[in-house]
């Protein structure tokens, strides 16, 4: 809401000097100042270098927030490392390579190139602070997605399976499951692990159905470890989390996801709340559903990103035209909705220290989205509140 309304603060104050003006400033300024979540820019880009063309998902990761990595390839192959902590110092190495990740820890810097005439890809992993290659690997097929998914394991992507490369020892890659069906044809997205590696969720997105093409099918692979079972669903965007329910001794362990799909030409929104690995006769989490409300003008909209804040129990879908709808964990109410840019965002991460996330969108913003503690309590009661008098009404 910041952000948009600090927009609208300085074009009003510019073009309006009448009360009504004066009066769509204090407006607009109140609207900001009440928000529950806080957009600021943190960086842009641009401003550091980095040619716009290489503004894409295809170019850029960001695997946490101590660090963005941009791939170029003009005026010559390079990595660019950007450092969040000093982000007017960017650090550019001329490297050749297909995708490079940014450890989300410490500086150490993988490496992925497939081998010319094959359909083989090679694996580099990097210290950059010793200027050591710690180890390498050459994958007997593509790896068509991968992500640091703990600062030190590698989540491998190929066709038909999933990997999983330590970074430490001798180890080469280890197979933990097959992709599903509903995956195939796919463009991966996203890969995650919750913080025991037992839960494992892969999401893809492809084409519309002919109904309606424009709105992009989102599909979820979630597999667990122990039972070495998985389960495909219908969905965009999904994260692990934690939550204490009363009565228990220890937290339970939930993913939420969100959907967009259609059905007899009817479109569906929801996000689903979940637990995972619940044990009979011990205190467990009710499995929650929300509807998330398109405006029309965001018919074809999708989410792209979910990011939850363990801080705050808050949980943040992205969409892909710069929506935020954020909910409460627990309940799974609604507790606000807004667009937070106005270019496309292509990339999230955590960022857990502040209890909000990092967005990025194609004009090369780096957006941080930050939770307004002096009215996040009231504004959550207020909604909760009125959630409560509809249901008994």
């Amino acid at each position: 809401m910041c952000f948009v309304a600090c927009v609208a603060v300085r074009f009003v104050f510019w073009f309006c000097s009448d009360r009504r003006g004066l009066r769509a400033i204090t407006l607009v300024a109140m609207a900001a100042a009440s928000a529950p979540i806080t957009m600021k820019e943190a960086l842009t880009l641009t401003s550091l270098g980095i040619n716009q063309q290489f503004i894409t998902f295809t170019h850029v990761t960001m695997e946490s927030d101590k660090f963005i990595c941009v791939r170029e390839t003009s005026p010559q192959n390079s990595v660019v490392i950007v450092d969040m902590s000093m982000p007017s110092q960017p650090l550019r190495r001329p490297i050749t390579a297909d995708s490079a990740l940014m450890n989300p820890s410490s500086k150490i810097l993988a490496l992925k190139a497939q081998i010319p005439g094959t359909t083989q890809d090679h694996l580099q992993i990097f210290n950059i602070e010793l200027k050591a290659k710690m180890k390498s690997y050459q994958m007997p097929e593509q790896v068509v997605f991968w992500k640091w998914i703990t600062g030190k394991l590698l989540g491998l992507v190929t066709q038909t399976a999933v990997y999983h490369w330590s970074i430490e020892g001798e180890s080469e890659p280890v197979k933990m499951f097959d992709r599903t069906a509903n995956l195939n044809a796919n463009q991966i997205i996203n890969y995650r692990c919750d913080p025991s590696e037992k839960w494992l969720v892969l999401i893809g997105i492809a084409p519309g159905a002919p109904e309606r093409p424009q709105l992009v099918k989102g599909n979820m692979q979630l597999f667990s470890v122990d039972q070495q079972r998985s389960q495909a669903l219908e969905s965009h965007a999904a994260s692990f989390a934690s939550f204490q329910v009363a009565g228990s001794e220890t937290p339970s362990l939930l993913i939420a996801f969100a959907t967009k799909s259609i059905s007899a030409g009817q479109l569906t929104s929801k996000l689903h709340v979940i637990e995972l690995g619940a044990q009979a006769g011990k205190p467990g989490f009710s499995k929650k559903q929300a509807d998330l409300f398109f405006p029309p003008d965001f018919a074809d909209d999708f989410p792209v990103a979910m990011q939850i804040s363990d801080k705050y129990k808050l949980i943040y879908v992205i969409t892909k035209l710069g929506l935020l709808f954020v909910y409460d964990l627990e309940t799974a109410t609604a507790v606000y909705r807004n667009r937070i840019s106005p270019d496309p965002i292509f990339l999230t991460t955590d960022a857990p220290s502040v209890g909000g996330f990092y967005a990025m969108n194609r004009r090369g913003q780096v957006l941080l989205a930050t939770v307004n503690e002096a009215t996040i309590v009231p504004f959550v009661s207020n909604q909760v509140s009125n959630n409560l008098k509809r249901v008994f009404a």
